[in-house]
């Protein structure tokens, strides 16, 4: 199975360095119109600052783009992606933002600035591992209920909703490669009497976590 990780929610970082403020937002989306939205509206709110550097990826790297927004070329919206990437993480936009304290930092210094402002920002960030899903959608009396749902958690399936009325209805989140199988076990435990439905493919969620960046 294969997993992925998505930024939940935005989150912020500050770094001070030689009296330049580099303040991070990072978010998640799901479109470019999305990431470039965002952009447009933190430049708005620090219209007042230096430079409001930027980036995204939308897609496992289908859309990958970046700003230095005045900045010496490679010295932000590049090192700012690199981050992002060695995080594991896409559907997500960046900005961080300078405010210029006097003093030049040159090449290096500017690189490292950006990089540390965007992992302070992940370091507070709250993550959430996913996978491909396939919902399959289960229909039995509370006989066979019992050896469906003991069933699905020996095997750590996720149980996404339970219905107790005449019958049990339920919708179940495997992993995608896992699906026929689930099915043919299902069929078998309960003799057939079921009614098995695949449903919608999803990203499920599995859980959240940090980030872990260096």
């Amino acid at each position: 199975m294969e997993y992925n990780t998505i930024l939940t929610a935005e989150a912020t970082g500050e770094v001070t360095v030689k009296k330049s403020r580099f303040i991070a937002v990072i978010a998640p989306v799901e479109t470019e119109a999305e990431a470039t939205t965002f952009i447009k509206n933190k430049k708005k709110q620090y219209h007042d600052a230096r430079h409001n550097c930027s980036c995204y990826i939308i897609g496992k790297g289908e859309i990958e783009k970046s700003s230095d927004d005045g900045e010496p070329s490679g010295t932000a919206g590049r090192p700012m992606l690199e981050v992002l990437n060695g995080a594991g993480l896409y559907n997500v936009v960046c900005v961080v933002t300078r405010y210029f304290g006097g003093v030049l930092l040159g090449t290096g210094g500017l690189v490292r600035a950006y990089q540390d402002a965007v992992k302070e920002a992940l370091s507070s960030a709250e993550l959430a591992t996913t996978y491909t899903a396939q919902v399959i959608n289960v229909t039995c009396d509370y006989n066979e209920w019992g050896k469906v749902e003991s069933y699905l958690n020996r095997e750590s399936y996720t149980i996404a909703h339970v219905d107790y009325t005449e019958n049990v209805t339920s919708s179940v989140e495997v992993p995608v490669e896992n699906a026929e199988s689930v099915v043919a076990t299902l069929t078998d435990i309960t003799g057939g009497k079921a009614t098995i439905e695949p449903g919608d493919i999803i990203e499920a969620r599995q859980g959240t976590c940090r980030a872990c960046v260096h």
